[in-house]
């Protein structure tokens, strides 16, 4: 079975990818399935990515993908790490850029991706910053990078930072909480119990 189409041409696409294909070994089941206030975990960072206009939203790597209601995206590069999983869905989207998040970042909105999506322009990289921490799995990646990050995997590069020597990038500031995740059950029932956040 090919790939699913990639995301239509316009002037500005983005495309959303939400990383499910994590092992999930401390939380004990499948992240992107946790209940989550009565919507599961992946979901509430599908919902965020919906409002901040993306289109198409995809689940790259596991098997949550219909259960959340999007099409899954097969990891290429399966148990070889994150870069791997960006390599895929670059690769798939072809053009445009497209924002991904983990799957299992329970407070993040809207707004959060909106101020990445509007931070930088079409050939450069916006990554998250959060508490005095750029954080690269939350990001607008170009997709023009596909064949560079493909290329760092095949060298056996693994990490996000990595993914940064591919070319321009910059770091926008987003609430600390927008980047807490939930490791284990316990975590998450704690982030929930912060309240939500609202739009900015």
């Amino acid at each position: 079975m090919g790939l699913p189409p990639g995301p239509e041409l316009n002037r500005h696409p983005v495309a959303g990818a939400v990383l499910c294909g994590g092992q999930s070994r401390r939380f004990g089941s499948d992240k992107a399935l946790a209940d989550a206030g009565g919507i599961p975990l992946g979901r509430r960072v599908i919902d965020a990515m919906a409002d901040a206009g993306v289109d198409p939203i995809v689940a790259v790597g596991g098997t949550a993908g219909s259960a959340l209601g999007v099409v899954s995206i097969a990891d290429k590069y399966p148990g070889q790490g994150p870069l791997a999983a960006l390599a895929t869905v670059l690769r798939w989207a072809g053009a445009g850029r497209v924002l991904v998040a983990p799957c299992d970042l329970p407070l993040i909105v809207g707004s959060d991706f909106e101020c990445l999506i509007n931070a930088g322009d079409d050939d450069e990289i916006v990554v998250a910053n959060a508490e005095g921490r750029v954080q690269p799995s939350v990001g607008c990646w170009p997709a023009i990078y596909g064949a560079d990050i493909s290329a760092l995997v095949a060298a056996g590069r693994r990490r996000w930072m990595d993914g940064l020597e591919v070319g321009p990038w910059r770091s926008v500031s987003l609430d600390d909480r927008a980047l807490y995740d939930a490791d284990t059950p316990e975590r998450l029932a704690a982030l929930l119990n912060m309240g939500p956040r609202h739009q900015n």
